[in-house]
């Protein structure tokens, strides 16, 4: 298995895909040397991660690559914060990275 740990940042919105049995992923695109790396996080990370990174986030992740030449992030670490001034009044909110069912 290839391990590698890169330092870049997010240039796309956290999509949060979710299976038929219930796991939780989050993906993103990161751009590191001008390069773009599709990015996916699963599990418990994946719930504080949703609510932590955004678009423009600046991000240090060691992760593993699978067959599909993606990035599994194992562990993540947030360098930078994007500036906030113009989403305060363009607050769209965010969704759960998980399904809940009301009955």
């Amino acid at each position: 298995m290839n391990a590698a740990m890169f330092t870049g940042k997010v240039v796309s919105d956290v999509k949060v895909i979710n299976t038929k049995k219930g796991y939780p992923f989050c993906y993103i695109a990161l751009e590191v040397n001008g390069q773009i790396h599709n990015c996916l996080i699963a599990g418990r990370k994946a719930f504080k991660f949703v609510y932590e990174v955004e678009n423009g986030t600046g991000l240090t992740v060691d992760c593993t690559i699978n067959e599909r030449k993606q990035l599994v992030i194992q562990e993540y670490k947030i360098e930078s914060q994007p500036t906030l001034l113009g989403q305060l009044w363009d607050y769209k909110g965010r969704r759960l990275p998980f399904m809940k069912n009301m009955f």
